[in-house]
């Protein structure tokens, strides 16, 4: 599959690269390592920022999709694409998958609808194309007010676990279209799982923390935040990889991770505050 990918990748850069309408392509994420472990489902995530978002373009990028799809798709490994820019995406049921998310935006775009949070993540990983994304927009850090943003702050956390429902962006011809989402079963515990796990990331992030992997986070955080949740990040973890192991959960315990992630996230927002 690590050959796919290089490939897959390399043929992003080819096609992209002479696209007079783009500005910056950038693959964030764990892909962007080339020594990370691959999992049942890799998210190949490309940040795309373009001149104009327009049906040509658009079109452009999904004949590639699909022209991926065909060059690489097999028994073993099934190739995907999506435009939906959300907090979680839907996981595919294929044995080994690679998801080719764009997540395409316009300069002015990228500012309004990505939140500082991301766009500090996003600014410090190399272009495949055009501009580095801190040249579209630097953000030189993080700080306590950003982690109360409404696109993917402490209040959107909590309105995704407690009203169970997401929003979605999906760029069209005529601009952003944004999608409410209802959730439940594996979707909404990929929420809570994301909530509380990215929560507690940018959380050392505003102490200049930065952990390369999930793992290494969780124990930095129990490490340097002595609080009554902080095993908290380190169970979600383990949830995570259960729940891709395919493993069930009974009702109870899902209500059960649901009060500890709202007690947690509330837990750190009464410590920033």
């Amino acid at each position: 599959m690590a050959q796919v990918i290089k490939k897959i990748i390399k043929d992003l850069k080819d096609n992209l690269s002479s696209d007079k309408n783009i500005v910056s392509v950038t693959l964030v994420g764990s892909l962007s390592n080339p020594n990370e472990p691959l999992k049942k489902f890799n998210d190949l995530d490309l940040v795309i920022i373009c001149k104009n978002l327009n049906a040509l373009f658009l079109n452009n990028l999904k004949n590639i999709a699909g022209q991926l799809k065909k060059a690489y798709s097999s028994n073993k490994i099934g190739i995907t694409h999506s435009f939906k820019i959300g907090p979680i995406k839907i996981l595919s049921n294929k044995k080994r998958t690679i998801m080719i998310h764009f997540l395409i935006y316009t300069e002015n775009g990228y500012k309004k609808y990505e939140s500082s949070l991301t766009r500090f993540s996003f600014k410090h990983y190399k272009p495949l194309v055009g501009l580095p994304l801190s040249k579209v927009n630097n953000i030189s850090s993080v700080s306590v007010k950003d982690l109360f943003n409404k696109i993917d702050g402490i209040p959107a956390m909590k309105d995704w676990i407690i009203r169970k429902e997401v929003f979605y962006l999906e760029p069209t011809p005529k601009g952003i279209k944004v999608i409410k989402k209802k959730i439940k079963g594996n979707l909404y515990l990929e929420v809570m799982f994301y909530s509380v796990l990215r929560l507690a990331s940018n959380m050392l992030r505003t102490r200049k923390i930065y952990a390369e992997t999930d793992l290494k986070m969780c124990k930095l955080f129990e490490k340097k935040f002595p609080i009554h949740f902080n095993k908290l990040p380190y169970e979600i973890y383990s949830y995570k990889k259960r729940l891709r192991k395919g493993m069930l959960f009974d009702k109870y315990e899902i209500k059960n991770i649901k009060d500890k992630s709202l007690n947690f996230i509330k837990e750190c927002e009464n410590i920033l505050k």
